[in-house]
């Protein structure tokens, strides 16, 4: 069990867990000379036949109430210190605010230097300490008047921590490991050692770890757990772990130890904010608690929420309770609870985004999954889900596994949604192609974006099932040929030959117009008319490509990419190849991107999966135009 303490400065903290344990947590030189914790402090009570009783002692002074802070997440107790002759004080009330709101879970009273009081004046502290309770979640808390100089009440208190240890349940985590880091301090023959309360999952000597936010990767050289040498700590424990290769300064207060697998990382914050102080709780600049780190942000509130913005990346999980303080008058101002550890850099405040955040606000990651799955969008991107509820992928699976879902990807993540909706939403796309082809029998088929189908996934799926194909970037049912009047079909067999152009370059429309004696303009509504059929391509506003030889394009761009051994090809190196100069090379690149053969990455692009017996590409690129600066 972990203990922490609090209350007002002088009142009695250190020296009741000196009388419980017999250990100093004063541990400062500056600590001594003044009589006045600064900083956490450890000492641990042994309890017979079970694990001991760690306990966490915090500073009580106002200017050190962000140290107070760090000490007491975690924890399984509070110990709220009230001096009988002050009574409750400024700080008693602002810690037990912050014990509330940090989501501590039990809490006992303890009413101290009741050896300078009369007894009346004991009855009446503890009055105003019960009528304090009162207020808030912890009403009706016991409260255990004791005096550490005389010993009185000491032996009842003892007992009443272990019994409190007796029906704490063992603690379980179906999440991976990670730890507040609260000390980091170097000892001879180890090394760095960080010390803190595993929150979740368990760690071993020999397992990887990485530093969070920054991300660098260590390994456990040696552990302690609840003051006592170990290979192995968990879930409830107090923990020291000596890591390997690192040194002072590469790990402080704030960061966290987590395992290696991929962890959430965001510049952003989304969370469900509870307003303490209106007239102080304003958009701007606010300083922000969040494990054992205190940081500065920018918060902008919104419904019932709120968008957190930090200067640097931090790292935080889905549930993680925080404080918001105003800077100027270091109130505690608000108090929230992470909804989204990752969340989009734009649009925090949109009406779906809301309803997303609706759907997980305080969630467990089951009820959390399927509140996603029967939201607007009914699909959840699993590798986001699994990294912002801290998740492993055993549990993941399981969570999966108790229901019927379809997975695919989407911008290369993959996403699942319930079996039922993926059907509705593949049934409802082919019809409405087929609706299309019944309102335009001359036209190949529709665009997806003007079929407003948001998931390129669904495209996918149903080209390759073979309940759609693909003409370019259009979509159409397999038996579905559009036809050209016979004017057009004439006039077409003796525009296709002469499309084949030089060198793999069609002519430009004003070119085939001299080479068909006829008005430029009627010309490009011929093609236009033969491209809506199938019989065209058309790439930029001047210039139609053959089906062949756009396919003899793509085959080129395949091979590119397979000789980059999938790192991806330049432009240049396509213009080179394909001989088309660099302007026509551009427009053929965008084309491709548009229609789906290629994904642009940066300066470089790759060849997205294609059938290539049929030359049918998938959609879903977006089809911004870097090189011109779009």
């Amino acid at each position: 069990m972990i203990v922490a303490t609090a209350g007002h400065v002088d009142h009695g903290k250190t020296s009741l867990v000196r009388a419980l344990t017999g250990e100093d947590t004063d541990r400062l030189p500056e600590e001594k000379r003044r009589g006045m914790s600064i900083d956490l402090g450890f000492a641990y009570l042994p309890l017979e036949g079970r694990e001991p009783v760690a306990f966490v002692d915090v500073p009580g002074h106002e200017r050190f109430v962000r140290n107070m802070a760090a000490g007491v997440g975690g924890i399984d107790l509070a110990l709220l210190v009230v001096a009988a002759d002050d009574g409750p004080m400024p700080q008693t009330r602002e810690h037990l605010e912050i014990l509330d709101r940090l989501g501590a879970p039990r809490l006992l009273a303890v009413l101290t230097k009741i050896d300078r009081v009369p007894p009346e004046r004991i009855a009446e502290a503890s009055g105003e300490t019960q009528a304090l309770l009162a207020r808030g979640r912890f009403g009706g808390a016991e409260i255990l008047p004791v005096s550490s100089t005389t010993g009185a009440g000491m032996e009842a208190l003892r007992a009443r921590l272990a019994a409190q240890a007796g029906s704490i349940a063992p603690h379980s985590s179906a999440q991976r490991f990670r730890m507040h880091v609260d000390r980091a301090f170097v000892i001879d023959g180890l090394g760095l050692v960080v010390t803190g309360t595993v929150l979740s999952g368990a760690i071993a000597v020999g397992d990887d770890v990485q530093v969070l936010p920054a991300g660098r990767r260590t390994r456990v050289r040696s552990l302690r757990a609840n003051h006592g040498e170990a290979g192995r700590a968990v879930t409830g424990q107090r923990c020291a772990l000596a890591l390997h290769g690192l040194s002072r300064g590469d790990v402080e207060r704030g960061d966290s130890i987590a395992d290696a697998a991929d962890a959430p990382r965001s510049k952003h914050l989304d969370i469900a904010l509870e307003p303490l102080n209106d007239a102080l709780l304003r958009d701007g600049q606010v300083n922000v608690h969040l494990g054992t780190a205190l940081l500065s942000a920018r918060l902008k509130r919104f419904s019932l929420f709120a968008r957190l913005s930090f200067a640097r990346e931090v790292s935080a999980w889905h549930g993680d309770r925080l404080l918001v303080r105003d800077p100027g008058t270091r109130r505690l101002v608000g108090a929230g609870t992470v909804a989204d550890a990752m969340p989009p850099e734009r649009g925090a405040a949109r009406a779906q985004r809301v309803k997303i955040l609706q759907a997980i606000a305080g969630r467990a990651a089951a009820e959390a999954f399927d509140a996603l799955l029967d939201a607007a969008t009914g699909m959840v991107d699993t590798d986001w889900f699994a990294r912002g509820w801290h998740l492993p992928g055993a549990e993941l699976q399981r969570i999966e596994a108790a229901r019927e879902l379809a997975a695919f990807e989407v911008r290369g993540a993959r996403h699942v949604m319930r079996a039922r909706r993926w059907k509705e939403h593949c049934d409802a796309l082919e019809r409405a192609v087929a609706d299309w082809h019944v309102a335009q029998p001359d036209s190949i088929g529709p665009r997806p974006a003007e079929l407003q189908e948001p998931l390129g996934a669904v495209i996918d799926q149903l080209v390759e099932t073979g309940r759609l194909r693909r003409a370019g970037p259009c979509l159409h049912l397999p038996d579905h040929r559009p036809a050209l009047s016979a004017h057009d079909e004439a006039l077409w067999q003796k525009t296709a030959p002469l499309l084949a152009g030089k060198d793999g370059r069609p002519p430009r429309v004003h070119e085939l117009a001299t080479l068909l004696a006829m008005e430029p303009k009627d010309v490009a509504d011929f093609l236009q008319r033969a491209a809506r059929a199938g019989r065209l391509h058309r790439v930029a506003p001047n210039r139609f490509f053959l089906p062949e030889a756009l396919a003899r394009l793509v085959d080129l761009a395949v091979a590119l990419d397979e000789e980059s051994a999938g790192s991806g090809f330049a432009a240049a190196a396509f213009r080179d190849r394909s001989a088309l100069g660099r302007n026509l090379s551009i427009e053929v690149l965008e084309y491709l991107d548009a229609a789906g053969y290629t994904r642009r990455a940066g300066a470089l692009r790759r060849v997205r999966k294609i059938s290539m017996e049929e030359k049918r590409p998938r959609w879903g690129a977006r089809t911004s135009n870097p090189e011109r600066g779009v």
